[in-house]
């Protein structure tokens, strides 16, 4: 039998298609792993970073090195955006942000072709899947696209236009994943968006903390615009409806929240929060933050310091600004130093270390749901409702989820024991 292997760079929502890519290719290859030689090589690409285009061009690169003769095929938002570049002349088989469901058959027939169509299907693709390898959290991708056009952001160029499954088949594909998910992420690539003109996000979440064997229902990613009360009222009613939120937020300044054409101002974000944690007291709500976006000069990211401050996140995925030509901030002014920028990341990294070990202390002498992902000598670990990342010492079972009382919070993680 011949063999593949496979490489996924960037969101949830590759990691998804790749699951149903890999599903179908198990049919008729074997699959080994990337660094080994292969038959096939296949790379999932992303294109929010510059870092994510050279990982792209690195791994087409080990994938000729390890194999001269293999079938390479690229993937997705890079490809879509960047099929005619160099990075993709050792590639054979090049498809952008639809037609994922043909891959597996174009490989077969050893497809040489650039697939990638500048018109991006406004249809949603729906990649059914059955199982998912983790056996314990799946990713079911509900949405794509987005109309929002950040001023810093390629994604609507690399993924189209909003579209939304079918809520029906939603529901279809998650009551199979849940035979052996306890948890599924709903994710998309602006989830909250998710509309398929008879249900939106409320209604679907609604119906998904019906499926009798789902234990816990979590949203990958949400804009603060798109939390109505319906779902804060449901989440706070209904216990399998995971109690975190990641809420991009992307700047705490006004000035650079309208430089990056983000439809909220700072205060109205800091007033939703602050509503949503008095209905929530224990909610975990997180967030994305850019810092040394154009124009942002000290007295700015000063300002993003203090509202950090007053919002004080769980935790904190910061980035500093990368150029993305093509997109309106990469022809604004005032670009900042790559030297400012390492030094704000390493500031808001430092801010967020305090508020993160006091929200995980806050739950210390409390119980927590925790679903465990592994068992290793004698220690199980797993991810609670809350998005902590807890470590038991004893020995339980993968994919189950047990009632865990906090008992440390230290430099090493969060321990705890089984109730």
């Amino acid at each position: 039998m011949k063999t593949y292997a496979m490489m996924v760079l960037g969101c949830k929502v590759n990691d998804y298609e790749a699951t149903y890519v890999r599903e179908n290719m198990n049919k008729y290859y074997s699959e080994t792993d990337f660094k080994s030689k292969a038959d096939i090589y296949l790379i999932f690409t992303c294109c929010v970073t510059n870092t994510a285009e050279a990982k792209t061009r690195k791994f087409i690169h080990a994938a000729r090195r390890n194999n001269p003769e293999a079938f390479i095929c690229a993937v997705g938002c890079l490809s879509q955006i960047r099929s005619e570049s160099e990075v993709f002349d050792n590639v054979d088989l090049i498809i952008g942000s639809d037609q994922k469901d043909k891959i597996v058959d174009l490989i077969r027939r050893e497809e040489r072709n650039n697939l990638v169509s500048s018109a991006i299907s406004t249809d949603f693709e729906h990649l059914y899947i059955e199982s998912y390898p983790a056996r314990s959290r799946s990713f079911l991708k509900i949405q794509d696209g987005c109309n929002q056009f950040c001023s810093y952001c390629i994604i609507p160029y690399s993924r189209g236009r909003e579209r939304s499954a079918d809520h029906e088949k939603i529901l279809k594909e998650a009551k199979v994943l849940a035979k052996e998910n306890k948890e599924i992420v709903l994710t998309g690539i602006h989830t909250g968006r998710y509309d398929d003109g008879s249900f939106d996000l409320y209604h679907l979440l609604k119906e998904m903390v019906k499926i009798e064997e789902l234990e816990t229902v979590r949203l990958s990613s949400i804009e603060i615009t798109e939390i109505n009360d319906g779902i804060i009222d449901l989440m706070s009613e209904n216990r399998k409806l995971a109690r975190h939120l990641h809420i991009p937020v992307q700047s705490c300044s006004n000035s650079i929240l309208k430089a990056m054409h983000r439809p909220y101002s700072i205060e109205g974000f800091i007033d939703r929060i602050a509503y949503i944690r008095e209905r929530m007291p224990d909610i975990s709500i997180s967030t994305d933050l850019i810092v040394g976006f154009p124009g942002e000069d000290d007295e700015l990211f000063d300002e993003t310091m203090e509202n950090l401050k007053k919002i004080r996140f769980s935790f904190i995925h910061v980035f500093p600004y990368s150029r993305k030509s093509g997109t309106v901030a990469d022809k604004m002014e005032g670009h900042v130093d790559p030297k400012i920028k390492k030094k704000r990341v390493k500031e808001v990294m430092e801010l967020e270390k305090s508020y993160t070990k006091d929200y995980y202390s806050s739950f210390i002498g409390k119980k927590v749901e925790v679903l465990i992902e592994k068992c290793a000598n004698g220690i199980s670990s797993g991810y609670c409702k809350q998005y902590i990342y807890v470590d038991i010492d004893a020995d339980l079972s993968v994919g189950e989820i047990y009632d865990v009382i906090i008992d440390e919070v230290n430099e090493e993680g969060v321990k705890g024991h089984a109730a």
